[in-house]
């Protein structure tokens, strides 16, 4: 927007000096003249008003005298009179006399002649005139007013008379200063105009010319035109060394044209006039054979519809230099000479070898062509799992690619090589057997042919040839090879070529080898080569398809390998990798002809029997099963032993599909491990209800903890030096809303297997918590409690950290908590746990070891876990003291016990005599039904109230 104003100004300016001068001149005239007329016509108008008014003011001062006489003796035609002359050559409209009694005389002026000037003056004057008024008065006594008012259309037309005659004279002088002007601004530029006669002299060529000067021009013109002389001269000695440079310059570059460029000179006939240095070293003519010669002979054009005529137009164009130094590429191109007048006088030809380049643009095409080869060949690949079809298409590729006669891929076998596809040539040589000796080494370019293909080549009429390897060097699946007549020259990139077919065939190969390896793992098992769930489901399907046709009974035999879980966590996966693939081994041993052994995961194996006569026979094959796996398994130098629970389904009576026959020998198996472990079990009906039964308990149990259906019941512990009670351990219970308290056995481990016993064991930590608190509310002494860690609470992630959040909630001291492990738990991962008890330990908490005798504690470990008591398990009391096995074995972990500074707690003390035999052992602690069943918390709490009461 900013510049709009500007470039109206420059459409609006005139072109010509003069026009410009003029132009200046008439603006800067019409604001002069506009500007004092201006304020001469506003000095006008206010002087004429204010002398209109005061001659007003005069006239009817005078006449008052009149009036006032007249009016007193009322004589009203005297005052008429008077009123009358007023009105004769005045600036009124109109003039009256009001009586004070009422009376009125008025008078009109007589029309005015009509020179009619502009409303807005009229309004403009009487804006400024007022009516006169004059009260007559005698001897101090009123007799009317006498008023005259003014007649502004009057007043109006004269000043718009004054307006109109000044300013036609105005533009009368504004017109004769322009014509005066212009007449001097004519003579005076009219000097300029000599500038173009100089002009003229010196396209003319008359170099001395000059200006001429006018004596009578402005002093500014003169120095101008003097300028232009200056600089004329300058010039003309500027013009002598440029042209004197460009001349030089020419030659420079003619030479330099010579030194890089093919240049010819051709007459206007089309014949070669003269040709440089580099013309006849490119095309290998002398300049004998070259001048005279017609240019179109020497280099015929790509495009023989354009060749070159001799013509005004400039041509390009490609053309082939058949010389001495063989064929050469060029561009051309010919340029047209004129003279003065316009007429052709020569053709400069300028000529650019690009025949590397053109050898560059064909191998640019010919590696698209190849690339586009095997981009289709790669697609195929891809898509196309039939490899006899992707072998062929390669040859075909290969041939098409390298321009050969003919192209063979060669499969290695072990008495030599197969013909497995052929095209050109070869291409009816598919399936020849050719032998090899030695490994197959890659064929160097331009060497013999290979001899092993020296009599399928002679057949076919092939001299030369080039070959890759289709996979490693040192394992490979073949080679492709290209063939053809005469001794041919095959370069890096005909190598490179083929070396791309080759590996998209070895990735073919490798994508068939591990689709095939895909589906093997689909079907069998990685680790024992066995067959696996997938597998074994459709094995049992046939085996039954084919019982149902003939009538005959079959089974399948579910085995798992008892307590396995303890060879992983004592000696490694690696070690029970070892023993499964044992294991399997040992399973096929067993197993008959037209078995079906299958490993379904972990330890759990398969056994089909796709004919089996009676029930004894399928418990014979599981007898016989689990003796072998009962036998030592020997790993890393050392014994092991496992055993192993069978169960038995069999069809037609336990199930009629597969599915269900598997479920049933499943339900078998768990049977078996629930009746003791290292036996058989033929499934029966109830247990369907039995796993049906644990199913709904594990529901029931995920909403127990939310429905507030856990609580806990304590057990007392007995202080057998000073006879109080030392603590209690706390017992998860469940009130089931029908069944009330549910025994432990039937829900802990249901909680183990699932993993609800994290969130219920936070549970039971935290409740305990609370319970201490109560008791401390109540004024009640407060013995340590202790709760039993579960074997997966020791295997969360961060389990001191849980407790110790928890207890800090609950603001207990934490050296009234104990946690009981077992002995199992402990050496699970002993380093781990290790680490773990230190751990908790740190918070003031103390630890103890539930069930001791039971396991297989290293006493090195046990030295090192921080413990703080060791809790004899019932087994070794209950037959106290008439067992003297179970006396020496209670006695002897006691003193071990105390020689580690450890308490000991003797569980399932029920009488008197077992109690007599632990104080003479010295155990520290006791605890059973004899002391006391587990309590409600409301009975514990009173039970240490009679205990708070007893010393009084």
């Amino acid at each position: 927007m900013t510049h709009l104003p500007r470039r109206l100004l420059s459409h609006l300016l005139p072109r010509s000096l003069m026009g410009r001068i003029f132009a200046v001149f008439s603006l800067t005239m019409l604001v002069f003249l506009g500007s004092g007329l201006a304020l001469f016509y506003r000095y006008q108008f206010m002087q004429h008003i204010e002398e209109t008014q005061d001659s007003a003011s005069t006239l009817v001062e005078v006449a008052a005298q009149t009036i006032e006489d007249s009016a007193v003796i009322g004589d009203y035609d005297t005052v008429k009179r008077t009123l009358n002359k007023m009105l004769v050559q005045s600036p009124f409209k109109s003039a009256e006399f009001l009586d004070v009694a009422g009376g009125r005389i008025r008078l009109e002026a007589p029309p005015a002649p009509d020179h009619a000037a502009p409303d807005w003056m009229r309004d403009l004057v009487a804006e400024r005139l007022y009516d006169v008024n004059r009260v007559a008065t005698v001897g101090g006594k009123d007799y009317g007013v006498v008023r005259l008012s003014f007649d502004e259309r009057k007043l109006a037309a004269q000043m718009w008379t004054l307006v109109a005659e000044t300013a036609v004279l105005s533009l009368i002088v504004f017109g004769l200063s322009l014509a005066l002007m212009r007449t001097l601004l004519r003579r005076w530029l009219a000097n300029l105009g000599r500038l173009r006669s100089f002009e003229h002299d010196v396209a003319a060529g008359r170099i001395t010319a000059a200006a001429d000067l006018s004596a009578d021009a402005p002093s500014e013109i003169q120095e101008a035109i003097q300028a232009v002389n200056r600089s004329a001269d300058s010039l003309r000695a500027q013009f002598g060394q440029r042209i004197d440079s460009l001349m030089n310059s020419l030659m420079q570059h003619k030479s330099a044209m010579d030194q890089a460029a093919i240049v010819c000179e051709v007459d206007t006939g089309g014949r070669i006039a003269e040709v440089n240095d580099l013309f006849l070293a490119n095309s290998g003519f002398t300049r004998a054979e070259l001048v005279g010669t017609p240019l179109a002979a020497v280099g015929r054009p790509a495009d023989p519809d354009r060749a070159w005529e001799p013509g005004p137009q400039v041509w390009n164009g490609e053309v082939a230099l058949a010389g001495r130094n063989g064929v050469r590429q060029w561009r051309r191109t010919i340029v047209p000479m004129f003279d003065g007048g316009g007429r052709i006088e020569r053709y400069i030809c300028i000529d650019i070898d690009i025949t590397e380049r053109k050898e560059f643009e064909r191998a640019i095409v010919e590696n698209a062509r190849r690339q586009t080869l095997i981009a289709e060949l790669g697609r195929k690949a891809l898509a196309d799992n039939d490899l006899d079809e992707l072998f062929a298409e390669a040859a075909h590729a290969a041939a098409r690619g390298l321009g050969t006669a003919g192209a063979a891929l060669f499969e290695v076998g072990t008495d030599g090589l197969l013909l497995r596809a052929g095209a050109g040539r070869l291409a009816e040589a598919r399936g020849e057997h050719l032998a090899a000796d030695g490994p197959l080494l890659l064929l160097p370019p331009n060497q013999p042919l290979r001899s092993w293909l020296a009599p399928l080549a002679e057949r076919h009429g092939l001299d030369s040839g080039l070959d890759a390897n289709i996979g490693g060097a040192d394992n490979p699946f073949g080679l492709i090879g290209v063939y053809d007549d005469g001794l041919r020259d095959f370069g890096p990139d005909d190598a490179n070529f083929l070396r791309g077919i080759a590996n998209i065939l070895a990735t073919a190969l490798e994508r068939r080898d591990a689709r095939n390896r895909l589906t093997y793992l689909a079907q069998y098992d990685a680790l024992t080569s066995l067959p696996n769930r997938r597998h074994l489901t459709l094995g049992l399907e046939e085996a039954l398809a084919r019982a149902a046709a003939h009538g005959h009974r079959a089974a399948v035999m579910f085995i798992d390998l008892d307590r396995f879980k303890n060879v992983n966590d004592m000696l490694g996966h690696g070690v029970g990798d070892q023993l499964l693939v044992q294991a399997a081994g040992r399973l096929q041993a067993c197993a008959r002809e037209g078995d079906l052994v299958a490993r379904l995961g972990g330890d759990e194996f398969a056994l089909v029997l796709p004919d089996v006569a009676d029930d004894d026979s399928a418990a014979a094959l599981a007898s016989s099963i689990i003796q072998s796996l009962a036998q030592p398994f020997y790993l890393q130098g050392q014994q092991l032993f496992v055993s192993a629970s069978v169960g038995i389904a069999s069809y037609p009576e336990h199930g009629d599909n597969a599915e269900l026959l598997l479920k049933s020998a499943d339900t078998a198996m768990y049977g078996a491990k629930n009746g003791g472990r290292n036996t058989w079990q033929f499934f029966a009906r109830a247990m369907h209800e039995n796993a049906a039964q644990r199913l709904q308990t594990e529901t029931q149990l995920r909403q127990a903890l939310e429905r507030g259906e856990f609580l806990l019941h304590y057990q007392p512990k007995l202080d057998l030096p000073g006879g109080t009670i030392s603590g209690f351990e706390a017992l998860l219970r469940w009130n089931h809303p029908q069944r009330g308290l549910v025994p432990p056995l039937e829900f802990v481990s249901i909680l183990e297997d699932t993993g609800l016993i994290l969130p219920v064991g936070e549970w039971v930590i935290g409740e305990v918590c609370r319970q201490l608190k109560v008791w401390q509310a109540g004024g009640l002494p407060l013995p340590p409690v202790a709760i039993n860690l579960s074997a997966r609470q020791l295997q969360q992630d961060d389990l001191a950290g849980a407790i110790e959040r928890i207890v800090s909630k609950a603001g207990v001291e934490p050296t009234l908590l104990e946690f009981e492990l077992t002995e199992s738990m402990l050496m699970t991962n002993p380093e781990a746990a290790v680490e773990i008890l230190s751990r908790i330990k740190a918070l003031g908490m103390r630890l103890s070891v539930d069930d001791f005798g039971t396991g297989y504690s290293s006493l090195a470990y046990l030295k090192r876990f921080p413990l703080d008591a060791l809790k004899i398990d019932r087994t070794f009391v209950r037959d106290l003291p008439h067992d003297s096995d179970d006396a020496a074995i209670t006695k002897a972990v006691i003193r071990l016990a105390h020689s580690l500074n450890l308490k000991v707690v003797a569980e399932g003390v029920e009488n008197i005599e077992q109690l007599r035999e632990l104080e003479k052992y010295d155990c520290d602690e006791i605890q059973g039904y004899y002391l006391s069943r587990p309590l409600p918390a409301g009975a514990a709490g009173a039970l240490l109230a009679r205990e708070q009461v007893a010393p009084g």
